[in-house]
């Protein structure tokens, strides 16, 4: 009767990046009392959409993290009976990467909900512009609130998500996020008939990501052993799920990305995910062709320089 369409979040990606003692036992099980109310509401043909919240942390996030998140959520609420499903990635600031990590997500999204026997559904994605530290100046906030709109139509995401001026100044104001939509509108606008070219950077980022996700919830379904919701909570206990500069107890914490020479998101340590051995092999090399370029090992000071980078006008956090 109110006219509600559609809900933001879920028992991963609302509790890891927000709470810190909240056990990931009782956010999904309350989130899964959410999706099946709107299960309910489906079955009585009233569709509300359900979006897990991509960005997580908005920190660095390797578009794997996210996606295999965003999987799990989506599959908790098909369990449960939702059929409309908006899967969302954060923006990296990388092109190549941001534009693959739209098209992998769909892709990934299909073959994981139908490989668990749902074919009744509806699928969408969301790009989040910039989640990071913004610069004060709004000539420069503009700049990467336009990057932001340009990509995500380049990309094909179904929805964007956007940013104001005001970021770097705390909460915006209505007339600030106004100013925001306006230029996203504007870009999307010009660029809504300019789909990215196929390109063989962005087809060996799509099947990296892929690999990626595979391994990571190959491992999680093989811990659930049927139990998604299981297989969730004993991966985020043993590391195999693993968010970047988040503040939840029950995260282990122990993986850390970092920027390669073309601003990519790479992991410089893994920690306890499961990536096999050639990948990380793959990551390191990224990463070390940056070192070499810049003349210095690549450490947590990189990654520091990396968190800061965009606020202070660039991409990737040059000494």
């Amino acid at each position: 009767a109110s006219g509600f369409t559609s809900y933001e979040g879920g028992g991963i990606s609302y509790n890891i990046p927000y709470a810190k003692r909240v056990t990931l036992e009782k956010s999904i099980r309350d989130w899964q009392y959410c999706d099946r109310l709107m299960g309910m509401y489906e079955e009585h043909g009233i569709r509300i959409n359900r979006e897990p919240f991509g960005p997580l942390t908005g920190t660095l996030i390797p578009p794997f993290i996210s996606h295999s998140i965003a999987i799990i959520e989506g599959l908790l609420a098909l369990e449960q009976g939702v059929k409309s499903i908006t899967v969302g990635y954060g923006q990296v600031g990388s092109l190549t990467q941001d534009v693959a990590a739209i098209q992998s997500l769909r892709e990934l999204a299909h073959e994981y909900f139908q490989r668990y026997g749902y074919t009744d559904y509806e699928l969408s994605t969301v790009f989040h512009q910039w989640m990071g530290g913004f610069p004060e100046d709004e000539s420069k906030a503009f700049a990467i609130i336009s990057w932001g709109a340009a990509v995500a139509g380049m990309s094909g995401a179904t929805k964007v998500i956007t940013k104001s001026p005001h970021e770097a100044w705390g909460i915006p104001t209505a007339a600030a996020n106004i100013q925001g939509l306006k230029a996203s509108r504007q870009m999307l606008n010009m660029v809504n008939e300019q789909k990215f070219p196929p390109c063989p950077a962005v087809e060996l980022e799509i099947e990296l990501i892929k690999s990626e996700v595979r391994a990571v919830l190959n491992k999680v379904f093989e811990l659930g052993n049927g139990d998604i919701a299981r297989g969730t909570v004993l991966a985020f206990e043993a590391g195999v799920l693993d968010v970047p500069f988040a503040p939840a107890a029950c995260n282990a914490g122990k993986i850390l990305p970092v920027r390669d020479n073309t601003g990519a998101i790479r992991v410089l340590e893994a920690g306890a995910v499961p990536l096999p051995k050639d990948i990380l092999d793959l990551h390191h090399d990224y990463v070390a062709e940056r070192a070499r370029f810049e003349g210095r090992q690549p450490t947590f000071q990189m990654v520091v320089d990396d968190i800061n980078a965009v606020s202070h006008s660039k991409l990737i956090g040059r000494p």
